[in-house]
């Protein structure tokens, strides 16, 4: 799959209702776990867990968008 064709991709998934609400819904959880003084350590580490995996799932969109703006500017 091409660059161009990937961070379309991307663009699509970043205006996705679902899965903005779903990533959304993780991060809720997770402070909500975190804010709570009674909360389970392994609670804890699985909300923290989840807080990595949604950022490294935007990194990796920021990084598809970006090389497809590098390229861009290659071809100019």
């Amino acid at each position: 799959m091409n660059v161009e064709d990937l961070a379309s991709g991307v663009r699509r998934l970043r205006q996705d209702v679902t899965l903005q609400t779903v990533l959304t819904e993780i991060r809720s959880d997770a402070i909500t776990i975190f804010e709570n003084p009674n909360s389970d350590p392994e609670k804890i580490l699985e909300a923290h867990e989840s807080i990595r995996a949604v950022g490294l799932l935007e990194r990796a969109f920021d990084s598809i968008e970006g090389n497809e703006r590098i390229q861009a500017d290659r071809e100019q």
